[in-house]
């Protein structure tokens, strides 16, 4: 059994790959909460879940039918126990994100942010799984640019990312 996925993000099946995987990562963490590692030179919001099913409802039934943004899983996923360390380039894009993020978290304690210029590294990592690659966490990266993402479950490759994102992010200042 392989401890790794590759996902090329070349058009709608590739998309919809991400966010079916993307989808259920952050599913699991709201269920099972981990600290969870964002880390993406830009981030904006995006669609990440079509709940106008309900097949999501699980999680919170407050969503309804409808689709449900990337931001909303993140803050539901703070609310539900995960401690989140996002780390960014300094753009009014991404400020304007953590802004509207930060006004939407409950649990500030389980919540926070570093710009770090320059940033060019891009991951989402837990004690779980680390999904990486060319993608920045926006609506571009995930939905319109030709990306690669790998997703690994491997022990030593999760541990090596976690010391390396521990010793070199929120040395400095953090939002």
């Amino acid at each position: 059994m392989s401890d790794h996925r590759q996902i090329f993000l070349h058009g709608a099946l590739g998309q919809r790959q991400l966010n079916e995987v993307l989808g259920s990562l952050m599913a699991g963490l709201i269920l099972y909460p981990e600290e969870i590692w964002l880390v993406s030179a830009w981030i904006t919001d995006f669609v990440l879940l079509n709940n106008s099913t309900g097949n999501w409802d699980s999680l919170t039934p407050s969503w309804g039918c409808r689709d449900v943004m990337f931001s909303e899983v993140l803050v539901l996923a703070v609310n539900s126990g995960c401690k989140l360390n996002i780390v960014v380039n300094d753009k009014q894009i991404n400020r304007r994100f953590i802004n509207n993020l930060s006004k939407q978290i409950g649990d500030k304690e389980n919540y926070r942010c570093e710009i770090s210029a320059p940033l060019h590294t891009k991951g989402l990592l837990s004690q779980s799984f680390f999904l990486r690659g060319s993608m920045n966490f926006t609506y571009s990266g995930t939905n319109k640019n030709d990306e690669h993402v790998t997703l690994t479950t491997h022990a030593d490759t999760i541990s090596e990312a976690r010391i390396e994102f521990e010793g070199h992010y929120f040395n400095g200042s953090s939002i």
